[in-house]
């Protein structure tokens, strides 16, 4: 079904079904979206041939996904990133903000491994914050004026965005490095057996932020941004 040199973060694209088979063998197919099934399988420690069954598999016999993405226009792309993502992000940042910071203060003595998450969740909500609003500001805005020049019905300056872009990838890669330290600080948000309702209430919510967090990306890295570099291609004659 897929050749040699199929890349994850296209496959993710094309079938969301085969993204859960990444996320479940902890393969990034978001700012890893790049590597080969190969490349893949190694670094998670399988062989190449059962990532492929796995991915058969799936599309074979699971569900169908709900919403095909990469059929979506782009408007209706970042709509969503926007409408959902976006503001899935901005509702639950006061709640993680609060919840790292109580159950750090309570159960720090015993695990302080929970007053480095603390921190590297307020680094991250601050981060993400600044990087919202450069997407919905700068970046959405250009891409949409871009397709309309692509529609010879418009005109913007359009030779910034390759950089925005690759900028806003490479903070992609910072977030994907701080939902890793959540990982490993929170050992896979598996609270201890002692742990109080809030402080399984936080592993929750962080588990539940990762998620999301890599469909947002991978929304990004995946279809919207190669989108967006296809149509500047096609502008500029490159």
């Amino acid at each position: 079904m897929e050749n040699e040199t199929s890349l994850v973060g296209e496959l993710a694209a094309r079938d969301f079904r085969m993204a859960d088979v990444f996320q479940k063998y902890g393969i990034d197919f978001c700012c890893g979206g790049g590597q080969t099934l190969a490349e893949a399988a190694r670094r998670a420690g399988i062989s190449e041939g059962e990532l492929r069954s796995a991915l058969d598999a799936a599309v074979l016999g699971g569900k169908l996904p709900e919403y095909d993405f990469a059929r979506w226009s782009t408007e209706q792309l970042i709509d969503d990133i926007v409408g959902t993502h976006h503001r899935y992000v901005r509702e639950v940042m006061p709640v993680l903000l609060a919840y790292g910071t109580k159950v750090a203060g309570h159960h720090g003595d015993a695990h302080p491994e929970l007053r480095q998450l603390d921190t590297a969740i307020r680094s991250e909500m601050h981060d993400l914050l600044e990087h919202l609003e450069k997407e919905e500001l700068v970046l959405f805005p250009a891409i949409m004026r871009l397709e309309e020049v692509r529609r010879g019905a418009g005109t913007t300056n359009i030779f910034f965005i390759r950089q925005a872009i690759q900028q806003v990838m490479n903070e992609h890669i910072h977030s994907g490095e701080n939902l890793g330290l959540f990982r490993q600080l929170s050992n896979d948000y598996t609270p201890p057996e002692e742990a109080c309702n809030s402080y399984r209430f936080l592993y929750a919510k962080l588990m539940e932020f990762d998620q999301l967090l890599q469909q947002h990306i991978h929304l990004e890295n995946n279809i919207l941004f190669p989108r967006a570099l296809a149509m500047l291609a096609e502008v500029t004659g490159e």
